[in-house]
């Protein structure tokens, strides 16, 4: 009788602590370009990651709740949150708008240069046509936009002449910089930052499971995203030959277009709750012109909570 309560005493014990340890690796999902860049020196094996193109698998990730980490656009996870479809809590941000303004032949000294010409656009209904529209209003500039759906397409019709100005982002930018040896840029974060009261646009953002177990692989990884970003930016060129081989995404970008692109990409660590007032101010801009991106209102308190305060 002793044998059996023994054993099942062990078997218990057993059953609960096994419950209460993390799990054997962390899962982040996060998506291709710069955010990738940005963390991808602090991808090891420890790590499962799954690195997506496209917000319908952000979204999945959100709402399937597998990943300990997503890595995703601001508004994005916001949305999802205050439509009640997401147990994600914002922690930090890591990525900053690194929209430009580009040209050739014509003059770019400021928006100015814009007034009655002819501009490529993407991302009309979303944070870059939204950002770009707020920057020329500020300036009272009205230049002929048309909008394409992805980034790429504009590029051939800009290069062609078509378009005597594009809008465009890093790693895009970089590549017309080696094709073009006297292309002029202008950023539009620059210009919301001196004409309103933007001082920061935040873009990618690390969001964090407030269910998962894995709460100490979690803080870990938040650091060495914090530790990895100060070092891509003092050694561009040493950090892109260190991970252009972690992943064939990175691969197929080549060492020296991810350096060349990393100083012009706005990657930054900043913890959320450290720049609430920044986001928020970012957040209302997208209620004025559709509330829809980030859930018809501000994210609560909640939303900014430490995830260590949560477990």
């Amino acid at each position: 009788m002793k044998r059996v309560v023994s054993f099942f005493l062990l078997l218990f014990s057993f059953v609960f602590l096994t419950g209460c340890t993390e799990d054997a690796k962390l899962k982040v999902t996060l998506p291709n370009w710069i955010p990738l860049i940005s963390v991808a020196g602090t991808l090891t094996e420890d790590i499962e990651y799954n690195n997506v193109t496209g917000p319908n698998l952000l979204v999945t990730a959100f709402t399937s709740k597998e990943a300990d980490i997503i890595i995703a656009p601001i508004n994005l996870g916001a949305k999802l949150y205050n439509s009640g479809n997401s147990s994600y809590k914002l922690d930090s941000v890591i990525g900053f708008l690194n929209t430009y303004i580009v040209s050739i032949d014509e003059p770019l000294t400021s928006l100015a240069d814009l007034d009655g010409k002819t501009l490529a656009a993407f991302g009309e209904t979303n944070i870059p046509g939204i950002t770009l529209r707020c920057a020329l209003a500020s300036e009272n500039v009205n230049p002929n936009i048309t909008y394409y759906n992805a980034i790429n397409d504009g590029v051939a019709f800009f290069l062609k002449g078509d378009y005597q100005y594009l809008l465009t982002s890093e790693p895009v930018l970089s590549n017309l910089r080696k094709k073009v040896s006297n292309l002029k840029y202008l950023s539009i974060a620059d210009v919301l930052y001196k004409t309103t009261e933007l001082d920061l646009v935040p873009q990618a953002a690390i969001f964090v499971n407030s269910e998962s177990k894995n709460t100490k692989k979690i803080a870990k990884f938040i650091t060495a995203v914090e530790n990895n970003i100060t070092n891509l930016n003092r050694d561009p060129q040493g950090y892109a030959n260190f991970i252009y081989q972690k992943d064939e995404y990175l691969e197929s970008m080549k060492e020296d277009l991810i350096a060349s692109s990393i100083p012009l990409s706005n990657i930054e660590f900043k913890k959320a709750i450290d720049i609430k007032e920044d986001i928020e101010k970012f957040f209302n801009l997208l209620l004025t012109e559709d509330a829809a991106l980030v859930g018809g209102k501000l994210p609560d308190q909640a939303f900014y909570t430490p995830h260590e305060q949560n477990w």
